[in-house]
């Protein structure tokens, strides 16, 4: 689960009106009786506190059967949607039939999906217009009835449970102004702990898993109790009295309010636990807990990136945070520039672009930030911005002024630079030379100049190193650093802590280049039908874009990326017949091969190298998953290796003045 999916729910944030914070807010009350084996959903609901008209208009499989307007009856028949006007009390009673679990890969589960049901899990998504939403956030309290053998649960606390041989009847309770309503039901056994937080609550973790995950559920537990503590220390207190963890049949990783429901193919990997999870229990401040203002952009994710997938790298280690950061850069580098979008214009995640940008710039930018005003200012920006948009809207200017007022200096050129601001520097060192006690160093920016603090390290002999900061406003730059000691290089941002363009010889070539390319030329060299046919399901698992066809031999053009899929001698022989090298020497033996590449011009290229047919069908599941490395190999029971090869540092020999 490499990026985790955007919450479904948030997506209804682009609909909402978001002057809602000055207005009263509706409330609804639901009971929701859902019966999975049969498909069958019948409502009970009633929406009061309307201060405002609005239209309702249910799923299509639901019909009404019932309808009351301030206590009257209200004709129902035929009717595509209802029309409530201002200071209605509405009670409606519907159901209908919910079509069966879709079979979705992780690129499916992005897209609007339906309500849906089934014995194996049912899923009844908020923007699946299962019940009435009011036109804004709202409160509610829902009770749940489900037959014998299911349980299920929405977001909220909980206030009553049962379950016995008659079913299982919970009640939720959400007083939170929420943006929409998830349900959640399964053949789920489940395990409880109780956490203690430093202000005396106590919040009840639960693990909702199927029986042959559920050794699992202590560490769960224990991962989900450590990062409620650690965000409820550093940002304010956690808002409700639960949090679940929701093993889903979808290869979802979506973060809802008080819960979060993980696919139940990756709950085994050890990563979900220390970073999928945090990230998911992380949107109960951001995303879930402060939202953002969609017309303005959507920077939940990229904070959430930040204080969760990034921050566990730093407590790993420096090395672990600068290969992050690395491979943030290494993912831009494969956005053609004419994919580049502001982050004002990031909304949800649909592919690789919207990943690198909506969540790797952003949490850059938040690591910029900090950077620039101190770790202490920038911890006390997160307190305030908590505490003043807890449950309210927030956009890319309240967070300027948070952090404006956190650090004690205004921060609006900064925000507006870097969000509203499409593309991203591209610079150089042009000279080093050293002379009487300094070393005078020229930088460079392409394009329209940004304003930059560039990090410059210096290379002293004989095995010091220091980091400088060097002030870029226009196209170029000149300005001598005082050092003490022979300066034999110098390098440019050596740590990788500046969003820009790194010229792609710099960057060892990863797969996510040619995954994500506009247009990329599939050669399937299999040696029958079978195998082409393989090739293009396979293709159609890893790219962002349909692949264009090309027969080995044929021309791709001068500049298109090629995905090269077949069996080991028609991959070494079309290889050979593109002017391609073979296969790295130091590339791992295994059942399938898979290695990234660039050619003489720069342009980006993946080779799948299989022993046999039937190997090449478990890629459909994980190759997507591994578009940052640059090579992998699979053995028989999945993948044995994996790697990155470095980068070539950006330095420049220092040249001394002997006048």
């Amino acid at each position: 689960m490499s990026g985790k999916a955007t919450n479904p729910a948030l997506a209804l944030g682009l609909w909402l009106i978001v002057a809602w914070a000055q207005a009263a807010t509706p409330h609804l009350e639901l009971n929701v009786q859902l019966d999975p084996h049969a498909r069958r959903l019948q409502v009970h609901a009633h929406l009061s506190g309307l201060d405002a008209p609005v239209r309702i208009a249910l799923a299509p499989e639901l019909r009404l059967q019932r309808v009351s307007l301030n206590g009257r009856p209200w004709p129902t028949a035929d009717r595509p949607a209802l029309d409530v006007p201002a200071g209605g009390r509405v009670t409606l009673v519907y159901g209908g039939r919910l079509p069966p679990m879709p079979q979705l890969d992780h690129r499916g589960v992005l897209g609007e999906l339906p309500a849906a049901a089934g014995p194996e899990g049912s899923y009844l998504p908020a923007a699946g217009a299962w019940y009435p939403h009011p036109g804004r956030p709202f409160t509610y309290r829902l009770r749940l009835h489900l037959p014998a053998g299911q349980k299920g649960l929405v977001p909220g606390n909980r206030v009553q449970e049962t379950d016995g041989p008659a079913g299982y009847s919970a009640t939720y309770d959400f007083p939170h102004p929420a943006e929409g309503i998830d349900l959640m039901a399964g053949p789920y056994v489940t395990d409880e702990r109780s956490l203690s937080l430093d202000d005396g609550r106590r919040v009840r973790l639960r693990t909702w898993f199927y029986r042959e995950e559920r050794d699992l559920a202590a560490d769960y537990l224990q991962a989900a109790g450590r990062a409620i503590e650690r965000y409820s220390r550093l940002i304010g207190p956690y808002p409700y009295t639960d949090f679940g963890i929701v093993a889903s049949p979808l290869p979802t990783g979506f973060g809802m309010p008080s819960l979060t429901y993980l696919g139940r193919g990756v709950l085994r990997l050890p990563f979900i636990r220390t970073s999928s999870l945090p990230h998911e229990v992380l949107h109960n401040w951001w995303g879930n807990g402060v939202y953002p203002d969609w017309a303005r952009g959507n920077w939940t994710e990229g904070l959430t990136t930040f204080l969760a997938d990034y921050a566990y790298k730093e407590d790993e280690g420096e090395a672990a945070a600068r290969a992050m950061r690395l491979g943030w850069l290494r993912d831009l580098a494969a956005v053609p520039e004419s994919e580049d979008r502001p982050l004002s214009a990031f909304t949800a995640r649909r592919h690789g672009v919207d990943a690198v940008l909506g969540y790797n710039k952003a949490a850059m930018v938040f690591l910029m930030l900090r950077d620039a005003i101190g770790r202490e200012a920038f911890e006390r920006g997160l307190k305030l911005l908590w505490q003043r948009f807890r449950f309210r809207t927030a956009s890319w200017d309240d967070l300027a002024r948070v952090w404006s007022e956190a650090a004690g200096r205004d921060l609006t050129e900064f925000f507006r630079q870097w969000v509203g601001r499409a593309g991203a520097p591209s610079l150089r060192l042009t000279s080093a030379v050293a002379s009487d006690g300094q070393v005078r160093v020229a930088l460079e920016q392409a394009g329209e100049p940004w304003r930059l603090e560039v990090p410059v390290g210096l290379r002293i002999y004989p095995d010091r190193f220091e980091i400088r900061r060097v002030p870029l406003e226009g196209a170029r730059t000149t300005v001598g650093l005082p050092v003490k000691g022979l300066v034999q290089a110098v390098e440019l941002d050596p740590d990788y802590r500046l969003w820009r363009r790194i010229d792609p010889r710099n960057l060892p070539p990863i797969l996510r280049e040619t995954f994500i390319a506009p247009r990329v030329a599939l050669l399937a060299v299999g040696p029958d039908a079978a195998w082409q046919e393989a090739a293009r399901r396979l293709a159609g698992r890893v790219l962002d874009h349909p692949p264009q066809p090309v027969v080995p031999g044929q021309s791709t053009g001068p500049s298109l990326p090629r995905l090269i899929i077949g069996d080991r001698q028609g991959v070494r022989q079309t290889l050979q017949g593109l002017g391609l090298p073979p296969a790295p020497p130091d590339l791992p033996e295994g059942r399938v091969r898979v290695w990234a590449g660039r050619d003489d011009g720069s342009t980006p290229y993946a080779v799948v190298s299989a022993d046999s047919l039937q190997s090449l069908e478990p890629l459909q599941r994980s190759l997507p998953h591994y578009g940052r490395v640059s090579w992998l190999v699979y053995a028989q029971d999945g993948v044995a290796a994996k790697g990155v090869w470095p980068p070539r540092p950006e330095r420049l020999p220092v040249a001394h003045d002997s006048r």
